[in-house]
């Protein structure tokens, strides 16, 4: 399997029964930030990973619509480290007994200096700062979302100690997108 690619499959319960042997080592490099070793996410729950409720709701939807036989396109999303933009697509594909492998692939990558925000060791306030889990565009206020350098800097949260926490969702365009790009690839799978 190639490096840029990674598998893992869920049960008809959504519980990860495997994972490819490379998606260790991608959690590590993309500062995997829970208590649990990337090595044992196997028998939890893909909601265990997945805390916005918009999130869930799209994820969930997918899924349905999978196993319903109903084919997805791609989904574009993001996955970045602190010093590196990833572009990736999401893939779904229904398997026997109502299993789904999830398939991520790198697309690209960007170098960018060290985003401190997104490194988790760095320490943090109890201020929560809400990221796209697609884009990873961060809410600057309630209708605006910018890339993390530029609301960075309009919060000025260079000037602070400590980084806020961050707290995941769904901006209103990914969000749209997601839900529109589902609606139009509503086919049954061939």
């Amino acid at each position: 399997m190639s490096e840029d690619v990674f598998v893992y499959r869920i049960d008809t319960a959504n519980i990860i029964v495997s994972v490819s042997d490379n998606w260790h080592s991608f959690a590590y490099d993309n500062a995997w930030d829970s208590g649990l070793q990337p090595e044992s996410v196997v028998g939890y729950r893909l909601w265990d990973f997945i805390q916005d409720i918009e999130t869930r709701h799209l994820y969930q939807t997918i899924l349905d619509r999978v196993r319903a036989g109903k084919r997805c396109r791609p989904i574009p999303f993001r996955c970045d480290s602190p010093a590196v933009r990833r572009f990736l697509e999401l893939q779904f594909k229904a398997l026997p007994d109502g299993q789904i492998e999830i398939t991520s692939r790198i697309i690209r990558t960007e170098a960018r200096n060290s985003v401190r925000l997104l490194d988790t060791d760095t320490p943090r306030s109890a201020d929560i700062l809400v990221i796209c889990s697609m884009c990873k565009k961060i809410r600057v206020s309630p209708d605006q979302w910018d890339e993390i350098e530029e609301g960075l800097i309009q919060l000025r949260l260079f000037e602070n100690d400590l980084m806020p926490s961050l707290s995941h969702g769904l901006c209103p365009v990914c969000f749209q997108v997601a839900m529109a790009e589902l609606d139009e690839f509503d086919t049954p799978n061939k």
